[in-house]
């Protein structure tokens, strides 16, 4: 019996040995997705858009009402989160009879392409007659150990020339490290995901905004992120705003793709 016990002490041992050796990875909990869906996550940034009713294929999918104008649905925008909805559906953006599900004014329609397993960023920009709707596929690649992070930017200030995006870091005045992420991106347009280092030394994370063509500052510095939060995560950065307008392009939302 004791010589039994000594065998299961010695195989316990190498079991944590071989496990103490592998890379740091996430475990996400496991959960079954309905088949045969497209998942989509939903940001609304177009100015002076009230709180509207999300529709696919005629079906209300945001429990409440989603603010069209700085809004994401599903509503958490720091982890990943989708909604599960019929491929290339169509979609409608409507304010409701009162009481009612039932659609009153219809402020945007049109439909989606989008293939069932796959997942979506779909960015409602601009607004009145020009608005625009922009879907592109989250498919941030492969993840490297810890340290790093995958990050995309999506330009959906409308009107807007190119613009570049540029991340400082800094703890006081005398630390400060800039690095130009994204160069000239058009409106309408979304970059591949690319590694970045996460941030182990200074404090805070911010993005700056500026238009490509002569450097000019838009907007204000956007601080989404503290220490290393973003370690092994993708995400994407999305600007607002309307060109030329008190509508001032900016950064409007940081979101966890995965």
């Amino acid at each position: 019996m004791k010589k039994y016990l000594i065998y299961m002490v010695s195989a316990a041992l190498v079991v944590y040995g071989m496990s103490s050796c592998q890379k740091s990875a996430l475990r996400a909990t496991e959960y079954d997705l309905p088949s045969g869906m497209a998942y989509v996550r939903f940001v609304l940034l177009s100015p002076g858009t009230p709180s509207v009713m999300i529709k696919v294929n005629d079906k209300k999918i945001n429990g409440n009402f989603t603010s069209g104008a700085g809004g994401i649905f599903p509503t958490n925008s720091g982890i990943s989160e989708y909604a599960a909805v019929a491929q290339n559906g169509a979609l409608k953006l409507s304010l409701p009879n009162t009481g009612t599900t039932n659609d009153s004014v219809v402020l945007f329609s049109g439909n989606m392409v989008t293939t069932s397993g796959q997942y979506y960023t779909t960015v409602l920009a601009d607004t009145g007659s020009t608005r625009s709707l922009l879907s592109f596929m989250d498919n941030p690649g492969s993840f490297s150990d810890s340290g790093f992070t995958r990050l995309r930017f999506i330009n959906a200030s409308g009107k807007s020339p190119g613009l570049t995006l540029i991340r400082i870091d800094s703890s006081t005045a005398s630390l400060v490290t800039r690095d130009t992420l994204f160069r000239n991106v058009a409106f309408g347009n979304a970059t591949d995901f690319i590694k970045i280092p996460t941030n182990p030394v200074n404090a805070f994370l911010r993005y700056r905004l500026v238009r490509t063509s002569n450097g000019e500052i838009v907007g204000t510095p956007f601080t989404p992120l503290t220490g290393n939060s973003s370690n092994r995560r993708a995400t994407t950065v999305i600007t607002g705003g309307i060109w030329g307008t008190t509508f001032t392009p900016g950064v409007s939302f940081q979101i966890v793709n995965q």
